[in-house]
Parts: structure tokens; sequence; C-alpha cells
């Protein structure tokens, strides 16, 4: 069975792509309210083969493009046109002002996105937007799992609307190898707009962050950032008390220390599969990124001849403003997701030594990245990922 090999080496990312391709009555997703991460549950005697094909946990099919930062048409920074958009959004508003342009132009029938689920102020959901004020319901980031593809094939049978997708690049890396196993959604999803994803906090996380604020019932609402840039982590209770974090305390001292192990060895956090890939473009200081509020603003990686056009004719509509940016620049903006991807080789080697083929991570250059980086600092990745790999093994042997 594919998917105990996949939770035997804790290499599921919860998106529940198995359980749509499988059917949910034959597998279904649950959460593990202990670990704060969803896991596929599989009915005994199912075939579940494709997984292996499908899984964008063990399975990525790059494009060949071996730079460090992969393929690179372009590289911009910019913002939102709209002031309101520019100060509610994440980072500056590119990437909801995008998705606005494409409903409002007809380029698309819908924007397939992740946003909070409407019975809860924490569990996330794929949600379906189709205009202007859904895409701004959807807003802002959300650090904690979604179950982003458990229904995407029973959407994409029951309708034959054309799509934008926005999402984690394992999300994206799930919907392409869906299209190469089911051809015959190849041609609905128009564009795919990537995040840049430094890992997927649990919801236990979450709770911790917010149980700073001294209370013990859970809030009505919930915000991880955005209203500025980068905005603070903002919890509201029914009787109208609230409780705020920093990105720096929220994200840089909880959310982004409790990832999952998958998203700890991710070979690919920087869209390397979408049409334009979108991270914060942070002021630097001392060489460390800096997270003192202002106005937001993004950097863009245009991937392809379709992400180039989209940003040109938005930006001659007026829905956003962008400039050029030398590309050596990231390196100093985004050093986390720079280091990660010349030494993740050594990070993922610990699986492929014990568990060989089981990850099929092809056409991303991790190899390439590895040897021609500090080997000394590779070996250093391996030995620690090792020892967090056979921890987690022997673990699960004890359970």
């Amino acid at each position: 069975m594919i998917i105990s090999k996949i939770l035997k080496n804790d290499l599921c990312i919860g998106c529940g792509l198995c359980s749509s391709v499988l059917g949910h009555h034959r597998c279904d997703m649950s959460l593990d309210r202990s670990k704060g991460f969803y896991y596929p549950k599989l009915n005994k005697d199912v075939n579940d083969g494709i997984i292996k094909k499908i899984c964008p946990g063990i399975t990525i099919h790059g494009n060949g493009h071996h730079g460090i930062w992969g393929n690179v048409v372009e590289v911009v920074e910019g913002w939102s046109a709209s002031p309101d958009i520019r100060y509610k959004a994440a980072s500056g508003g590119v990437v909801t002002s995008l998705a606005i342009y494409l409903l409002e132009t007809r380029k698309v029938d819908a924007v397939l996105q992740v946003g909070v689920r409407r019975d809860s102020y924490i569990y996330n959901e794929l949600q379906v937007s189709k205009c202007k004020e859904d895409v701004l319901r959807n807003a802002q980031s959300r650090y904690a799992p979604a179950l982003t593809l458990y229904n995407i094939k029973e959407l994409l049978d029951n309708s034959d609307e054309k799509y934008a997708f926005i999402g984690k690049p394992c999300d994206i890396a799930g919907i392409k190898n869906l299209c190469k196993e089911y051809p015959q959604y190849n041609n609905r999803f128009e564009l795919f707009i990537s995040i840049f994803c430094a890992g997927m906090p649990s919801y236990e996380a979450t709770a911790k962050t917010w149980r700073l604020s001294g209370r013990k019932d859970e809030p009505c609402q919930l915000k991880y950032r955005g209203d500025g840039w980068p905005g603070n982590f903002k919890a509201t209770w029914a009787d109208g008390e609230t409780f705020e974090l920093s990105y720096n305390d929220s994200w840089g001292k909880i959310l982004g220390r409790n990832v999952c192990f998958r998203c700890k060895i991710c070979p690919d956090g920087i869209g390397l599969l979408a049409d334009i890939a979108v991270g914060d473009s942070w002021n630097t200081k001392d060489g460390y990124p800096d997270f003192t509020e202002e106005d937001g603003r993004c950097f863009v990686f245009i991937r392809s001849r379709k992400g180039s056009d989209l940003l040109s004719e938005a930006r001659d509509k007026e829905y956003l403003k962008y400039h050029k940016l030398p590309i050596d620049k990231i390196q100093e903006m985004q050093p986390y997701q720079y280091e990660r991807r010349k030494f993740v080789w050594w990070r993922l080697l610990p699986i492929y030594l014990i568990s060989p083929r089981l990850l099929q991570y092809g056409g991303l250059g991790l190899f390439r990245q590895a040897v021609n980086g500090n080997i000394v600092v590779g070996i250093k990745n391996f030995k620690g990922a090792s020892k967090r790999y056979l921890k987690m093994r022997w673990e699960a042997v004890k359970k």
C-alpha cells in the first residue's frame, strides 16, 4: 500500500488529493488533533497504486530548469494599484489584484484559492471565488492546514468552468500530477499562481499562538497577517476582546517552528511549476529580513509567457503597479529559500537511502544545486535531516 508508506515516512502534506481520486468512501481524510494535521485513512483492500503517480508529497515533475530559482522569464517588484487592497492583503495585494483582474475580464470563470471555512475561525478549505467580493474575503495568508484538493476531481467533473489556481507549490504539483493522469482536465486551468512557501504550520501551532492571550476559550475570528505589511496576527472573541502579535513573534517564534516534517525537506518552496510565483519583498537589516511595518510589496517571478502577458495587461488596466527587480536581490530578501534550494537534496538523501524508489522528484535540479554548493554544509544538512528522519521513524515504530 503506497499510502501506508507515505504515512510511515511522514511525507503526507494533507492536501486530500488521494481521497478525491480514490473516492471519499474508500479513502477519507481525518484531523489528527494531537499533531494538528490531516491524514488519509484508507479502507482495506483498496488498490491505491495511482497515488504514487499523483501524490505531491512524493511525486513532483519539474520542467528541467536547473538554475537556483528555476525557470525565470523576468523578476519584478509590485503591489496593488488599489490602496485598500494593498493594505488588506498579506504582501501588497498583487495576487489579489491579479485574481480580480482575471475574473473581471472573464479570462477565467472562477479562481480557486484557500480561505477559512465559513462556519469556523480556523479551519481552511478550497474556495471557488467568482467575483471581487469572494476574492477579497479569501485574501490574506492562512498559516494552517487545508484540504485543498479534497474535492478537486468532483469539482472538475461537475462543471466545465475554467479556473485560475492560487496556492502552495505542492498543491500546484498535485494538480499537475492529476492532469497528467487524467488528460481531460488539462484545459481546465488557465493559470497557476504560487506563493513562496516556508512550510505549513499545524492547527495546534495556531492555538498555541492565540493562547498567549491568556484566554482558554476559542476566538470567533482570526487572521495571520495583512491589514498592513507584514501585519499582525490577530484573534478576536465574541465579547469584542482582541489579541495581537507581531509577524516576527507569531510566524518567527511559533508558527514557522511547527511545520510538518515533509515541509522541512520540501524540494520546491518557490513555485517552480507555476506561471507566476510571488513572495515578500522584505527589506533587509544586518543581512536578515526586516519586518518593520510599511506599505506592502512583493517580488514576482514570471515563469511563463502566459504569466508575463497577464502581468503586463493588469498593469496597463491599472490593477497593479510594478518595476523590474534584479534577481540577485532575492537572495537577500529570501535567504531561507535560497539556502533550502541549495541544500535540500542533502536533506532528502536519508529518505532516498532508507526508502529507495519512494520519492519521484525529477526535473527540479536538486542534485545539481547540491554538488555546486558547499559540500561541508551539505553534509551537515544530511546529518541533521537523518537525525530527524530516524527519530520520526522510531517514534512511529513504538506506536
